[in-house]
């Protein structure tokens, strides 16, 4: 559910375009899976958005990020990914230049994100934090036990003089209340969906594939229960279809 955060930030940004949103929810969570099993999923989710014939997609997930450019070379569609540009925002407004990244065990394995903080001349510190998607998938968000795991895996920061918290996976700003309460408020903590809101209105104005204003759609799939998914996605406030189970194929 956590690509809903970004979706919310697209419709802000690109208000007359339709959306589709695929949460792949019956394979979650992606950060503890093989790159093999991941580059299978998100290769599934590409193969049925073809069908659907989008003019862009957004992998609205870091550790799916990590592969976008498998995608690319099996579509001509744009593949807009949120790592590069949520990178690049959050060193343009790092004023010291130690940066949190908080993201999955695969994300952090990776180390994209902070090779690219470290090419910059800043100073990154990753943190895996796959416990978090688990909670946010599966709990309610003000259960006790999610301060008390915030609390666990964010306490080493605070004596790291970090001014920026890079939320590396889509689903963390939904618990940025709770880590709040543990680093305080001085920080700028920043999600993926505004920067990469900007770079996709960035591509379809350059392309000229921007849409003229008109009533627009939303649908949501999950590829898992349809119960649970209304559960978890209960945060997103954004006028909907109803949400659909989604067989992808394997």
């Amino acid at each position: 559910v956590g690509g809903l955060t970004v979706l919310q930030d697209l419709i802000k940004e690109l208000p007359n375009e339709d959306y589709i949103f695929v949460g792949d929810q019956g394979h979650c969570p992606y950060g503890t899976k093989t790159d093999e099993q991941i580059k299978r999923c998100i290769t599934n989710v590409e193969h049925y958005l073809e069908k659907r014939h989008v003019k862009a997609i957004v992998i609205a997930c870091n550790t799916a990020s990590l592969f976008a450019d498998d995608l690319r070379k099996i579509t001509d569609i744009p593949i807009i990914g949120v790592i590069d540009p949520t990178c690049e925002y959050a060193i343009k407004n790092s004023k010291n230049g130690n940066i949190a990244v908080l993201a999955t065990n695969a994300t952090i394995a990776h180390s994209t994100y902070q090779d690219k903080i470290k090419k910059a001349g800043l100073n990154p510190i990753g943190i895996p934090a796959s416990e978090f998607v688990d909670f946010i998938e599966h709990n309610d968000h003000d259960d006790p036990k999610g301060l008390e795991l915030v609390e666990s895996k964010l306490s080493v920061l605070k004596d790291k003089n970090i001014d920026t918290l890079i939320h590396g996976c889509t689903h963390f700003s939904i618990i940025e209340d709770l880590m709040r309460k543990v680093l305080g408020d001085d920080i700028k903590y920043i999600a993926c969906g505004y920067p990469t809101s900007l770079k996709l209105k960035e591509i379809l104005e350059e392309k000229d594939l921007l849409n003229d204003p008109h009533e627009t759609h939303i649908k949501i799939y999950t590829t898992g229960d349809v119960k649970d998914a209304k559960r978890s996605m209960k945060f997103f406030k954004a006028p909907h279809d109803r949400i659909t189970h989604l067989t992808l194929e394997e």
